[in-house]
C-alpha cells in the first residue's frame, strides 16, 4: 500500500482547492481576488504564490507559503470545506495517509484574520474554539473517507515555539474526549537561534500528561539541527521521528532508533528544498540519500509528502523519487506497513 505517514494540512492545500474555496466564500484577499478586474484567480496564479521556486537554506520562505494559504481560514465553515477537498486531493495520491493538523496555529490564525487579538482570549474560551475547529476537520475527514473509501488518521501536532503555555494547556485539556478519533500526537515547529529543535519543559510536562490518553507521539528533529536534537528527543520515548535525517551523522544514533524501533518519517523533496546545504553535506559524508543510509543502517523508515504544495510534489512524485534514489522499495512497503498496524491499533 502506498501509505503517506509524514503530511501536514497547513501545507496540503492545493491552489485548486484555495481558488474553490475563495470563490465559494467570497475572499476578497488580494491572494484570491483580483480587484482590478473583480475576477478570482485560477489556481495557476495561485501555484507561482503558493510553491517555493527553488531550494533555501531560508525555513522563512517556506513558512511564507504556508502563511499564504492561511489568508482562507476566514470561518470555520471555510477551514471545514477547505480541510474536505484537501483529504480528498490526499486520497487521490495516496492509498491512505495520516495527516498531521496543527491545532493551535489554525485557531490563532481563524482569531487574527477575524481582527481579534488571540493573546487577549481567555485560555479556555481559545480552547473552545479550538474545539471546534478540531471537530470541523475531523468531519471534513470523515465526509472525505466517505467518497474515497480510503483510511484517513488525525494527528495533532504541538509547536515548539511554544507562544503561550496556558492556551497551550487550555487546549491540550480538551483532546482526551476526543481521543478515540485521532492517532496520536506530534511536534514540529521552525525555530530561529542556536537551537532550532528545542523542546521547553513545560511542552514537555503537557505531553507526558497527554500521553496517558494519545500514547503514540512523533517528533520533529534531526532535520535543521545534528544528531543531537534526535539523540535529546529520544529521551522522550517517540513512536516515530519526523525526518531525522541527520541521525546519519552518528552511528551510535543510528544504532539506537534501530535497537528501540523508533521509525524515520523520510520526506526526499521537503529535504531538498528546505535542508539543501545539509542534505549534500550528509549525501557526501554517507555515500548515499539519508534514505537509503538509514536503511542500511537498520533503521525503520516510512515516506512522507511533508507539505506537498509549497514543495511542488506529490506522494506519488515521492514514491518515484525513492526509487530513482535506490531505496528499498520492499522493505520501504515492509516498513510502512509496521508502522501503520501501530497506528491503527
Amino acid at each position: 500500500m502506498r501509505l503517506d505517514l509524514h503530511r501536514h494540512l497547513e501545507g496540503s492545500h492545493s491552489p485548486a482547492a484555495l481558488a474553490a474555496v475563495a470563490e465559494q466564500f467570497q475572499l476578497t484577499d488580494p491572494l484570491f481576488f483580483d480587484a482590478a478586474t473583480r475576477r478570482y484567480r485560477p489556481p495557476g496564479q495561485l501555484a507561482a504564490a503558493l510553491t517555493m521556486a527553488a531550494p533555501s537554506d531560508d525555513a522563512t520562505v517556506f513558512y511564507e507559503c504556508i502563511k499564504k494559504a492561511r489568508a482562507a481560514y476566514v470561518s470555520e465553515a471555510a477551514i471545514g470545506e477547505l480541510s474536505r477537498l484537501t483529504f480528498l486531493e490526499a486520497a487521490a495520491d495516496t492509498d491512505g495517509f495520516e495527516m498531521r493538523v496543527s491545532l493551535f496555529s489554525m485557531t490563532r490564525t481563524l482569531l487574527e484574520n477575524e481582527r481579534v487579538a488571540w493573546r487577549d482570549v481567555p485560555p479556555a474560551q481559545f480552547a473552545e474554539r479550538a474545539r471546534r475547529l478540531l471537530l470541523v476537520v475531523l468531519a471534513a475527514r470523515d465526509a472525505a473517507a466517505a467518497i474515497a473509501q480510503k483510511p484517513m488518521l488525525v494527528r495533532v501536532g504541538f509547536s515548539r515555539t511554544f507562544e503561550s503555555e496556558p492556551h497551550y494547556r487550555a487546549l491540550a485539556a480538551v483532546l482526551p474526549e476526543h481521543r478515540a478519533a485521532l492517532s496520536g500526537l506530534d511536534v514540529l515547529g521552525i525555530v530561529t537561534g542556536p537551537d532550532t529543535e528545542p523542546m521547553p519543559p513545560a511542552l514537555r510536562a503537557l505531553l507526558e500528561g497527554l500521553r496517558k490518553h494519545l500514547p503514540d507521539l512523533t517528533i520533529h528533529a534531526g532535520e535543521f539541527a545534528d544528531h543531537r536534537s534526535v539523540d535529546r528527543m529520544l529521551e522522550l520515548r517517540p513512536d516515530g521521528i519526523g525526518h531525522g535525517v541527520h541521525s546519519v551523522e552518528s552511528d551510535a544514533t543510528l544504532e539506537r532508533l534501530a535497537r528501540d524501533g523508533v521509525t524515520l518519517e523520510v520526506c526526499p523533496t521537503s529535504n531538498r528544498m528546505l535542508i539543501p546545504t545539509s542534505l549534500a553535506r550528509l549525501e557526501l559524508r554517507r555515500g548515499a540519500t539519508p534514505l537509503r543510509a538509514l536503511q542500511q543502517a537498520k533503521v525503520h523508515c516510512v515516506l512522507g509528502s511533508d507539505d506537498p504544495t509549497p514543495m511542488g510534489t506529490c506522494f506519488a512524485d515521492e514514491w518515484a523519487l525513492a526509487q530513482k534514489l535506490g531505496v528499498d522499495l520492499t522493505l520501504l512497503e515492509a516498513d510502512t506497513l509496521r508502522r501503520w498496524n501501530q497506528l491503527r491499533r
